[in-house]
């Protein structure tokens, strides 16, 4: 049996579907008026919490105003319970693959330009968020989910870093400074849009 790889988001419905998705969902201020009096005292959580292997190199983009935006997908293996391995015929190493889009913003972006590359352990908590835009092409109105980042780990050590890229024929270390378990917390919290905006490495 082997692995499944793909995007986590990537099983999109046709456009047809869609639509009628569109037209059955409500809308915020709709479910809002379905509300009890006792909403206002449950909290409204959205918390996504991740470890797995970067998929790309870092790439930042730069914005007129200061502010960088830097893009990453993150490969997560499937866990399965000893029974459900033995149940489904699951052996270590043919787990499916996940793939999530993270996205950073400012300090959280030049930190892991600087000290994350292909293939590093990284560790994440954000928020489940979606970006929409028009297609050009087609003129129809697309959405994308994302995980917008606010707290990164750097689950590996230096010299697992060089012995990971030795195993891959990359040579020597680097340099771009992965730190000891490196753990790094934005409290930029202007940097980034309060609302959503654009938009192999699997040894965990």
């Amino acid at each position: 049996m082997s692995s499944t790889k793909g995007n986590f988001f990537e099983e999109v419905p046709t456009a047809a579907e869609q639509k009628n998705d569109e037209k059955k969902q409500p809308s915020y201020q709709d479910l809002e008026m379905l509300a009890t009096p006792f909403d206002e005292y449950l909290p409204k959580i959205n918390v996504v919490t991740l470890v797995g292997r970067v998929g790309n190199d870092p790439e930042p983009r730069y914005f007129d105003d200061g502010k960088v935006v830097l893009n990453l997908s993150l490969a997560v293996k499937r866990k399965y319970h000893p029974l459900e391995r033995k149940v489904r015929g699951i052996r270590s190493g043919e787990e499916e693959t996940d793939w999530f889009p993270l996205e950073f913003w400012g300090r959280d972006a030049e930190y892991v330009t600087n000290y994350v590359e292909k293939g590093a352990r990284l560790g994440i908590t954000g928020s489940l968020v979606g970006s929409a835009w028009v297609d050009k092409m087609t003129g129809e109105q697309r959405r994308r989910p994302k995980i917008l980042v606010r707290h990164i780990d750097i689950l590996e050590s230096r010299a697992e870093a060089e012995l990971r890229k030795g195993q891959k024929g990359g040579g020597q270390y680097s340099g771009r400074g992965n730190r000891d378990g490196a753990g790094y917390e934005s409290n930029d919290d202007d940097e980034g849009p309060s609302s959503a905006s654009s938009g192999g490495f699997f040894d965990s």
